[in-house]
């Protein structure tokens, strides 16, 4: 993956899951109230799928297809035209990203660290949970492993319904494998720090995630809602968030939760309608947003081996022509309006040659629907005026089923010294 291919996925998965935290922030409480609150928190799945398909690759097409080609002369001067190295500018942004992305990693494993050394030593019980010396936090499951570990006055403070209450909380918990959607959740905090829906949505996902559970008890055991929460009053919480942890801390909906008590919970048929729903919901958004991007169209060999009376005949090649300055450029493509870049004149002072390699998505109607600098030799010296070329140039899209539909081709564009004849061409991205 090169540095373009890096930064168009990461601004694609950006607004995607943007869009899906969104989406999900605006439902969740309707779900909660019409059918729980296990299915409000199975919605944060749409999350991780929206990243996944606009990571996914794209649709691909196999058309008969062929690539173009651009040779500019250095008679088509842009005077007055900077020298803006757009891969430099991607880099830099790169760059940037990258030391926020190990900066929040460490700070992650920092607060892992923090909330570990908090609870003191921690040994092993003889019921085969794992007791902690301190008792901030706790009960909780803790680590990838995912242990349940109690706090050290677990039997003091508790009373027997209430213990059994509350590691029924934690076995539910270690049952749905909560503490890997909350590493999950820590990765896509990683990748995307600079998104402020991202720290939101954290915050609303582990909500969801302790109602689910408080939700699944208290249909279980119906009878002991008071006792519940009695527990849940008496569990000390802790100013130490652990990314890698169900716990009891500062930010925890504590009232939210002992108030969704006093609620009768959804029944059975409630909630699979519920989670069907869901499912739905999640999965159309996920395949939208994978199907919403371009399509990959690439040559079909099979139907340029056919017979000449099934195969469609490939475009011939014509000349585009800049009026202003009688500047040629070869197309290996049929064109109704492509005029060349200009030329830089601080690279026609060094006498500096070179080529640009754009990806261009080229929309049904023939016109550019977007365009990037796959490759660039000298890097940035024309990537500028390039692009700036493109926004204006005009295709025959492909057909198919008799239909014109969008593409996407590679387009070389070759930035050439115009000399005396005899003279020796300079080398690219050289000087003469």
């Amino acid at each position: 993956m090169t540095q373009t291919d890096l930064y168009r996925w990461l601004l694609e998965s950006t607004c995607a899951s943007s869009a899906a935290i969104g989406l999900v922030l605006l439902l969740r409480r309707p779900l909660r109230a019409a059918f729980g609150a296990n299915v409000a928190y199975a919605l944060w799945s749409l999350l991780p799928l929206a990243v996944l398909a606009a990571s996914l690759p794209a649709r691909v097409v196999r058309v008969l297809a062929s690539e173009a080609g651009v040779t500019v002369g250095a008679g088509a001067v842009a005077g007055s035209a900077p020298l803006a190295d757009v891969a430099g500018s991607a880099a830099w942004l790169l760059s940037a990203w990258l030391a926020g992305a190990i900066a929040f990693v460490l700070w992650q494993v920092a607060l892992q660290r923090r909330f570990r050394r908090s609870l003191g030593v921690v040994h092993g019980g003889a019921d085969g949970h794992l007791r902690a010396e301190r008792s901030a936090g706790l009960p909780a499951v803790i680590g990838l492993r995912a242990r349940i570990v109690l706090p050290a006055d677990f039997e003091i403070r508790y009373s027997a319904c209430e213990r059994e209450l509350i590691l029924a909380h934690e076995r539910i918990h270690l049952a749905r494998r909560d503490v890997l959607g909350n590493a999950l959740l820590a990765a896509l905090r990683c990748v995307y720090w600079f998104n402020p829906l991202l720290w939101i949505a954290a915050d609303r996902f582990r909500r969801d995630q302790e109602l689910a559970c408080d939700e699944t008890v208290v249909t279980r055991h119906p009878h002991a809602r008071r006792v519940y929460g009695e527990a849940m009053v008496k569990t000390q919480l802790s100013a130490m968030p652990a990314p890698l942890a169900c716990h009891w801390f500062g930010g925890h909906p504590l009232k939210e939760r002992i108030a969704m008590l006093k609620h009768p919970g959804p029944g059975a048929r409630r909630i699979a309608v519920g989670l069907v729903f869901a499912g739905v919901l999640v999965a159309g958004t996920a395949y939208a947003t994978w199907a919403a991007r371009p399509a990959v169209r690439v040559v079909d060999a099979a139907s340029a081996a056919a017979p000449s009376h099934q195969r469609k005949q490939a475009p011939r090649p014509v000349v585009a022509r800049n009026e202003q300055t009688d500047t040629k450029a070869r197309v290996d493509i049929q064109s109704r309006m492509m005029a060349p870049p200009k030329y830089p004149s601080e690279a026609v002072a060094g006498r500096i040659t070179g080529k640009v390699v754009l990806i261009i998505d080229v929309a049904a109607d023939g016109s550019v629907a977007d365009s990037r600098v796959e490759t660039s030799e000298p890097a940035g010296v024309f990537d500028q005026v390039t692009l700036d070329a493109v926004k204006n140039w005009k295709f025959e899209p492909a057909m198919e089923n008799g239909k014109p539909v969008a593409g996407r081709i590679r387009v070389p564009v070759t930035f050439e010294m115009d000399r005396d004849e005899g003279a020796q061409a300079p080398a690219p991205g050289g000087n003469a």
